[in-house]
């Protein structure tokens, strides 16, 4: 899935969020363990247009990306990536989409988990929460970035990476195991 074909199917559908915090909503959405198609995809996609075929595009696609975001969560190869815009982006608007993405997720969390079970976590995953929150105030002056701004926003996409399988894990342990593996017979 690239970033600017969500971008550009969500416009045709006039919807009130962008690529990023859609693909964070539904990230959230499926660490939470939520089914609740009706809220998130609602807010996602927001009041019905005239267009009822971008409407109906936007949201087989959305359903297509919750559904492989949640293949790769629930994969023990920990392929998660959060849809982002490209390196070609400005680094500006790579840091306000991350922020965008980290407040959709937070959103969709919110939709399968009560604040008070979301404040109740423990370990590294409550630490990993806090962050997630912390980067969703990401902002960046703008100006001439460096190298050195780069490596910074790359380690922090690093780190929502690793911190969303976190979430995921802690909050569909019954759900996460590891695969059967056959005895083998002597």
């Amino acid at each position: 899935m690239e970033f600017e074909n969500l971008q550009s199917t969500l416009a045709r559908n006039a919807a009130p969020a962008g690529a990023a915090e859609s693909h964070g909503t539904l990230c959230g959405v499926v660490c939470s363990g939520a089914e609740a198609d009706a809220a998130w995809l609602a807010h996602l996609m927001g009041e019905p247009g005239a267009d009822a075929a971008a409407r109906r595009e936007c949201d087989e696609l959305l359903r297509a990306l919750r559904e492989h975001a949640r293949r790769q969560l629930a994969g023990f190869d920990m392929e998660f990536v959060p849809l982002l815009p490209g390196d070609s982006t400005p680094l500006t608007e790579r840091v306000e989409a991350l922020g965008l993405w980290c407040q959709g997720f937070l959103f969709g969390l919110s939709l399968g988990r009560s604040r008070a079970a979301l404040d109740q976590l423990a370990g590294e995953a409550g630490e990993v929460l806090h962050d997630v929150t912390e980067i969703a105030r990401a902002g960046f002056d703008a100006g001439e970035s460096d190298e050195a701004d780069e490596q910074a926003y790359s380690e922090l996409v690093e780190y929502l990476r690793v911190a969303v399988q976190i979430l995921y894990e802690e909050l569909n342990a019954a759900a996460v195991s590891e695969p059967e593996h056959p005895g083998t017979l002597h």
